[in-house]
């Protein structure tokens, strides 16, 4: 947190001083000893005042959660620290829809997080987008809090994903057609893709017709 009411940046004492002053060397040694003193009080005054405030505290916020009841866990991220103090301070008239959708954002980093309330079933479902959440722990343990005794919950992931599918199969079909040898043939095919084979076959006779001798001089397939 930026306190804009206190100075921002490093003092330079001389500045303030005559120029024929900044030009003697004593005065140079003192003044610059005192603008390193006076940037160490600068910083230390601010880093007092983030720790009042919670959204800036850092070794200070182990007051807060002492004061909320909170045990002190330094594993967690001071985000998530800062997060469970707000939610512990915070004293809802009424536990609505809007207000369970804010508490859960805070655990969720992409704050995308949404409720879909069933009333006749007495259950809510909470969605939110996979590898969101910062602490599951602590969304429980928000929700317990606040959630009416008598409404149930849920933890929905939302993944979001393309599916392409690919089919493939083979249709044989096979139509046998039997040709007699009738005078009239007629073949009705209709607009179905199709493949037909067949084959007619004829009786045949074989004659053969010679002369005096042992050689036939014509043959004839009938």
């Amino acid at each position: 947190m930026t306190h804009e009411w206190m100075r921002q940046k490093k003092v330079d004492i001389l500045a303030y001083l005559p120029k024929f002053l900044q030009k003697s060397p004593l005065f140079k040694g003192t003044n610059d000893a005192d603008n390193r003193e006076h940037e160490t009080i600068r910083l230390d005054l601010q880093d007092l005042l983030n720790q009042f405030f919670i959204k800036s505290a850092t070794w200070g916020l182990e007051r807060w959660e002492d004061l909320v009841g909170i045990k002190t866990d330094t594993t967690k991220s001071l985000e998530s620290r800062r997060d469970a103090v707000i939610a512990k301070l915070q004293n809802p008239e009424s536990v609505t829809e809007t207000f369970l959708t804010n508490l859960i954002n805070r655990y969720i980093a992409d704050k995308a997080g949404y409720i879909i309330s069933y009333p006749s079933e007495y259950r809510i479902e909470v969605l939110y987008h996979g590898g969101q959440v910062l602490d599951y722990e602590k969304l429980r343990q928000s929700i317990n809090t606040y959630i009416p005794a008598h409404i149930g919950y849920k933890l929905v992931t939302i993944t979001n994903g393309s599916l392409e599918v690919y089919a493939a199969g083979t249709v044989q079909c096979a139509i046998e057609n039997v040709i007699d040898m009738s005078t009239e043939y007629e073949l009705t095919i209709d607009d179905s893709t199709l493949h037909n084979a067949g084959a007619v076959i004829h009786d045949y006779k074989y004659l053969s017709i010679s002369g005096g001798g042992n050689k036939p001089w014509l043959n004839f397939h009938l």
